[in-house]
């Protein structure tokens, strides 16, 4: 089972970050590497993308520098130690926080509700290098692409009916256009 490694992808503690649903860098690694054997475990790890609208970070970080960026920031400010970190974003109204990281980039700091990862991170919305994006679409690009290379077969309205309908349980769509939604995604993803 993957679900874990994707929530914590061997970053050190206290960060935790879900880069199959905000990393567009290691969402190519997970494509170009999903294994057929894992593809019953596919739907569990999509499916912890949620539901809602997400903030997709496209830029050239990698997860291991957002995290020791994020890092020395609380390190800087004496805000490691879950008490001081609980206090600083309890002094905001809204209970979260937002650093600047040096490629220009804005991340949201929340609390974590994993032990030992209470530095919950994510992009911030509308921020440099990233798109606002819903989960269904982001869960249809990762599917689609990945079964286009398993089956190799090229990427289709048709094809990606098929899979949102098989692998997903969603209904179909009525267009894919390069420009915007699942066909915009899959063109990032698969590199199309």
């Amino acid at each position: 089972m993957l679900q874990p490694a994707i929530a914590n992808t061997a970053l050190p503690a206290p960060i935790l970050f879900h880069p199959l649903k905000h990393h567009l860098g290691y969402i190519n690694e997970f494509v170009q590497k999903y294994n057929p054997a894992q593809l019953p475990a596919l739907a569990q790890n999509l499916q912890s993308i949620g539901t809602s609208q997400l903030d997709f970070y496209t830029g050239t970080l990698q997860p291991i520098a957002i995290a020791s960026e994020i890092t020395d920031y609380l390190r800087q400010q004496n805000l490691l130690q879950p008490d001081a970190y609980l206090t600083y974003l309890s002094e905001h109204s809204h209970h979260y926080r937002i650093v600047n990281l040096s490629d220009g980039t804005a991340w949201v700091l929340r609390w974590g509700l994993i032990a030992e990862r209470y530095v919950h991170i994510h992009p911030a919305r509308y921020a440099a290098q990233t798109i606002r994006v819903k989960a269904v679409t982001l869960k249809t690009a990762i599917a689609a692409t990945i079964a286009a290379r398993q089956l190799s077969k090229p990427i289709s309205l048709q094809f990606v009916n098929h899979v949102r309908a098989q692998w997903l349980y969603l209904p179909p769509l009525t267009s894919l256009e390069s420009t915007s939604g699942a066909g915009k995604l899959i063109g990032l993803i698969s590199g199309l």
